[in-house]
């Protein structure tokens, strides 16, 4: 392992780093959430080093530990799907032709996603449905 020289920062500055986000990149780039995680580092500069030097010197373990956290997040959303879904389902098929409905709307979407989409759908259905204006039958179309 190299020296550091004392006048050499242990890790580079966030905004001094050309790497991800930058037009050479490709990636695509949030300027506020860039702003908020130049912030988080810069305030936060032991986490900062410990993910430099994880990416550095245990490639794989980076790898890992990004993959953990993408695991957890996917768990956790699967759990809230599993205690949602019976009760979504059930007032769906109250509503005639929703679940139709629903399901030509999230057709496209990734099948890991799939249930938490209809559920989202649902909801949206629901929110319609609840604060829609009351329909007057003896309406004739015109306002005053």
């Amino acid at each position: 392992m190299a020296i550091k020289e004392k006048n050499q920062p242990a890790v580079a500055t966030p905004a001094a780093s050309t790497g991800v986000g930058s037009p050479e990149s490709g990636f695509a780039i949030n300027p506020e959430i860039n702003a908020r995680l130049d912030k988080f580092m810069a305030d936060n500069p032991k986490i900062t080093e410990h993910y430099t030097n994880l990416v550095k010197e245990n490639p794989d373990r980076a790898i890992r530990s990004m993959a953990l956290s993408s695991m957890f997040r996917r768990e956790a959303l699967e759990r809230q799907v599993q205690r949602q879904m019976p009760q979504v389902k059930e007032w769906v098929k109250e509503q005639p032709g929703l679940e139709q409905q629903i399901e030509a709307k999230i057709r496209t979407t990734n099948p890991l996603m799939r249930m938490a989409a209809f559920i989202k759908e649902a909801v949206k259905a629901k929110a319609n449905i609840d604060f829609a204006p009351p329909r007057n039958s003896a309406s004739t179309g015109v306002s005053i």
